[in-house]
């Protein structure tokens, strides 16, 4: 199939964002300050309830957390991709503790399919765990900064969704009181991502499952920068550059839309915790990251950095006492049926999501 170039002519792609479709929450008066005003909280977590229970996502505006620090995270991947082959492999994820630098092709979040992506989950910030001053100057600094600030915002985002849905105010803080605390008894992670050009061949050469590349001949089946799957935890912030390709499926639609991109927002979305929690009153929502179809797109890299905001591994996964939504459960993943019928802990369910991941 040949590339389509794109002229002045042609119309960049409708998203969900240029259709203003995704609901904004501007938090100017809440950032990551420790001690918000409970007049923001209650604005926060109505506004934050009413988009999650309608859209299962919604962009935050004015979050505290800076262009400049997003921009830093993006670079230290592009340092630590550059390092030599044997550098890099000292830092491989551990499955134990879902750390470390995750190679091309060693993911397929639906089981199958081909996924491009280079990827370093973060969920220490012990000196140990990486890269050394001498290998990448600033990477603990740069990323433990970044890791502040959003457990700082995830935080608040807790204690406004407890208000919203009239629970008290510390209800689902307690439940996620050791967030990137080292103490290895909560799996949140800040994890950055790089996905690299896609060569302009028809059929790019793509990686193994161990990383290393395989000719186009020998290669076969659907590939995308990301497969198509729901969060695992509670929620996620995404934070993405403009190269866009994040796509979603709506609550109550079959049909995959393109998310856009808005400078200087984050992305927050329900995950499959917290969609069993309020017994899908926040659905959780299947979403991909696709190939781009021009040509000039599939030639440049895309950077995002997620934080995945999880409970503490020993909290029971109990829905809470409210009445049922009328649509159905909007992720299709075999895990999130399994949650629906039985308890479980935190930890038992991302471990068993995880061995699916990585199989």
């Amino acid at each position: 199939m040949l590339s389509r170039k794109l002229t002045f002519t042609e119309k960049p792609p409708e998203t969900l964002i240029s259709k203003c479709q995704i609901p904004i929450i501007d938090l100017a008066h809440i950032g990551t300050d420790t001690c918000p005003m409970k007049s923001v909280v209650r604005r926060v977590g109505a506004q934050l309830h009413k988009a999650l229970s309608e859209k299962g996502l919604a962009l935050l505006v004015n979050h505290g957390i800076s262009d400049d620090k997003l921009k830093a995270g993006y670079g230290c991947l592009d340092d630590f991709c550059a390092l030599p082959d044997d550098t890099q492999s000292r830092f491989l994820r551990r499955p134990s503790t879902n750390h470390g630098y995750i190679k091309p092709g060693m993911e397929r979040f639906d089981g199958k399919t081909m996924e491009l992506r280079h990827s370093f989950n973060i969920t220490t910030l012990k000196d140990s765990e990486l890269p050394e001053k001498d290998v990448i100057p600033e990477f603990t600094q740069k990323v433990s900064t970044l890791s502040e600030d959003f457990t700082n915002l995830s935080s608040l985002l807790l204690k406004s969704l407890a208000v919203a849905l009239e629970l008290p105010p510390t209800y689902f803080l307690e439940k996620h009181s050791h967030m990137m605390d080292g103490r290895n008894e909560n799996q949140t992670t800040l994890r950055l991502l790089y996905y690299p050009p896609i060569p302009p061949q028809d059929e790019p050469i793509i990686p193994n499952a161990n990383g290393s590349l395989c000719p186009p001949e020998a290669c076969s089946g659907d590939y995308y920068r990301c497969g198509a799957h729901c969060d695992y935890g509670t929620f996620t912030l995404l934070a993405q550059d403009c190269e866009g390709g994040l796509e979603v499926k709506l609550p109550c639609s079959d049909i995959w839309q393109r998310v856009g991109h808005l400078p200087g927002a984050l992305l927050v979305n329900t995950g499959e915790l917290l969609a069993n929690w309020t017994q899908d009153r926040y659905p959780a929502l299947l979403h991909r990251v696709v190939i781009p179809e021009q040509s000039y797109a599939r030639a440049k890299g895309r950077h995002s950095i997620a934080f995945f905001c999880h409970p503490d591994d020993s909290v029971k996964l109990e829905p809470l006492p409210m009445p049922p939504v009328s649509h159905p459960p909007t992720c299709e993943m075999a895990g999130r049926k399994g949650l629906q019928n039985r308890v479980v802990s935190a930890y038992h369910h991302i471990q068993k999501r995880f061995r699916e991941t990585y199989a």
